[in-house]
């Protein structure tokens, strides 16, 4: 795939200004990021650059100069231009279009003796997938499965809600409920549900050992398929008259005593 060659851009006609756009809602080769913080981490991520805008406002001179050294293509928009490929109300002069991340099923198990891989079922709000990925990084898991009918990790806003995590973690996309359960099956890891009516309090759960742990969204919860082939399903007690958790609240809760048990 070839980067437009127009690297001085002054119309938000341009083909380049819809390329970036289109790729906003999802696009299976590249990955769109924006702002200074984003874009820095896919530099020091390492991902390869498809292509890349930068504009006035951008004053943050390190990362022109990066930029510049990393894909001297990049194109030199005006500050109306990388307004209209923005996502945000108003843009920090700088937007690239990183490679998307292809991973393998043995990526997320990152060698490790006992992998933790955390599987995002039917999160269909970009923003708590975004927030998923970060928390799970944060937490050391080694990989992130997004079941097939959920959003998308790879899709602008849980791009910009990982901040930065979705260049790092491990992550499969699309996947269906059956093959998450073949996955946990053919690399022997516990299946572990985490569920209101789940029997188990979390704490007394044993997550040292290699683990994929299911959350689902707050009103749909996980797939029945995922329920009857669960080794565990975990409860985290909660006060009346709150009746659930955000799920990255959830992930982080359960992620983080799973980090404490395995120290």
């Amino acid at each position: 795939m070839q980067p437009p060659k127009s690297r001085a851009i002054t119309s938000t006609k341009n083909p380049v200004v819809a390329r970036f756009r289109d790729a906003q809602d999802g696009d299976p080769e590249v990955l769109f990021a924006e702002g200074v913080r984003l874009c820095t981490e896919g530099l020091t991520a390492g991902v390869p650059i498809v292509d890349a805008a930068i504009a006035p406002r951008l004053k943050d001179a390190a990362l022109r100069e990066r930029l510049l050294a990393a894909h001297p293509d990049t194109a030199d928009c005006t500050d109306e231009v990388l307004q209209r490929m923005s996502a945000l109300d108003t843009h920090q002069g700088v937007a690239i279009l990183f490679a998307r991340p292809q991973w393998r099923p043995e990526d997320l198990l990152r060698g490790d003796l006992a992998p933790l891989v955390l599987l995002a079922a039917g999160v269909r709000d970009p923003g708590n997938l975004g927030a998923l990925l970060r928390t799970a990084e944060a937490a050391g898991a080694s990989g992130l499965i997004a079941l097939q009918g959920g959003a998308d990790p790879f899709r602008e806003k849980a791009v910009r809600g990982s901040m930065g995590s979705v260049f790092r973690l491990p992550t499969l996309a699309g996947v269906p409920v059956e093959a998450a359960v073949a996955f946990a099956r053919d690399h022997r890891l516990q299946l572990v549900v985490a569920e209101g009516e789940g029997d188990l309090d979390y704490t007394r759960a044993d997550l040292r050992k290699p683990t994929l742990l299911a959350v689902g969204a707050e009103a749909a919860g996980v797939p029945p398929v995922l329920r009857e082939a669960a080794n565990q399903r975990l409860s985290i007690p909660i006060r009346k008259p709150v009746d659930s958790l955000n799920v990255a609240v959830a992930a982080g809760v359960l992620l983080f005593e799973a980090r404490r048990q395995r120290r």
